[in-house]
């Protein structure tokens, strides 16, 4: 049967871009840049297809020619052969095109042998052998495909021509592998990273440089240093962690003092503290403020609740006529009194309670303002933290500094 093999010589045709040409073989074979370059470039002159009929051999070169490589059809059947350049085994290909791809310096050897023999070109031929009969010839300016092959092309990577391995190199002629180089810019972005790390304000320059590093290095894989490029981006982001991150202020050494609930003040006669003033107070809006009428406190109406903290303002001192002369703020957790969140109810001839903020279930904020002898002329501010913490017997409160 008249049969023939597509062989791939690896030479690009007059004016053609080769990362062009390469882009177009790729899309082609359905494979990787990388891979379609150590497969198939690599190893060229190699066969690509073996066992076609002559007309379907024809057009698939013509397809392959026309993405701009030279492509060749050969008689299919012969012996196979290897060839060695530049300490790299190529093909396989057919015997009888070893005068056509072979160059000055190559070696080769039969397919399952185990010998290398020095090429020479014939000293009787001026020119190479020329191509076999059916190959066509090519216009250098036919245009590059970029049509879909008629038929997938199937490499050799399946050994579909049944051809055997070559016999091993020489040791002795084994090159020492090419050592690629190693970037630079991925050093200065570790050194960039850990100086972010000293002073955390640098950490977001630093993040974004060893990302565009990482990126650089993934886009030419002959530069070394991707290691040590993602080594700076998780660099980076610690330190840019540690910059974000505001530690929590530290609560005052004091020890934990109970407040418990005292009667209401009897500056005021008992009969105007049990009814009179008892009667104008604000009205108990859950359990927390009837626990505190139980103590005969005076309830203003400012109350926040977050989460399961809950505080309430109320008065534990009143004059003649029911008005306040001293608050306190008190401080539930769960629905259980855990304690005032002042040491000593604020009073009004000298200090006013201006406001509280409950800012989660954990942190109180609480406003004073310094008077003078006139409650109405109030000045200067403090501001204290408290905070609704844990303890060895339960919830307490702590100032915080």
């Amino acid at each position: 049967m008249d049969q023939r093999c597509l062989v791939l010589s690896g030479r690009l045709l007059d004016g053609q871009d080769p990362t062009a040409v390469h882009e177009r073989m790729a899309a082609a074979f359905g494979m990787e840049m990388a891979g379609f370059r150590e497969r198939v470039f690599s190893r060229a002159p190699l066969i690509i297809r073996r066992g076609l009929e002559p007309d379907a051999a024809e057009a698939q070169a013509a397809q392959l020619r026309g993405m701009g490589v030279e492509a060749d059809v050969w008689p299919d059947g012969e012996r196979l052969i290897w060839l060695r350049r530049d300490q790299q085994v190529r093909g396989p290909l057919p015997e009888g095109a070893l005068a056509r791809y072979a160059q000055e310096g190559d070696q080769w050897c039969h397919d399952g042998g185990q010998s290398w023999f020095a090429w020479t070109p014939a000293s009787t031929s001026a020119e190479p052998p020329p191509l076999p009969a059916q190959e066509a010839a090519i216009q250098s300016d036919v245009p590059p495909s970029t049509e879909p092959l008629s038929e997938p092309l199937l490499l050799d990577a399946e050994h579909s021509y049944t051809a055997q391995e070559p016999p091993p190199l020489p040791t002795a002629a084994t090159p020492a592998p090419v050592r690629k180089p190693f970037s630079t810019a991925a050093v200065f972005a570790a050194l960039f990273a850990l100086l972010a790390l000293l002073w955390h304000p640098l950490s977001p320059v630093a993040l974004l440089l060893a990302l565009c590093t990482l990126v650089y290095l993934f886009q030419r894989p002959l530069l070394r240093g991707r290691a040590v490029a993602v080594v700076a981006v998780l660099v980076s982001v610690g330190a840019l962690a540690l910059w974000m991150h505001k530690p929590a202020a530290t609560l005052a050494s004091q020890p934990y003092v109970p407040r418990p609930l005292e009667p209401l003040s009897k500056s005021a006669p008992a009969t105007v503290a049990s009814n009179q003033c008892m009667a104008k107070t604000a009205a108990p809006k859950n359990d927390e403020d009837r626990f505190l009428l139980t103590g005969q406190r005076l309830l203003t109406g400012r109350a926040q609740r977050k989460g399961d903290t809950y505080v309430a303002e109320a008065a534990v001192s009143v004059d003649d006529q029911c008005q306040p002369n001293a608050l306190q703020l008190y401080v539930f957790h769960n629905g259980v009194f855990i304690g005032t969140a002042l040491d000593t109810a604020t009073r009004l001839a000298n200090t006013k309670l201006t406001d509280f903020d409950l800012v989660d279930d954990q942190h109180l904020r609480v406003t004073l303002a310094q008077c003078t002898d006139k409650p109405a002329s109030c000045a200067a501010t403090t501001v204290r933290q408290i905070a609704v913490m844990p303890g060895g017997g339960g919830w307490t409160l702590g100032e915080m500094k």
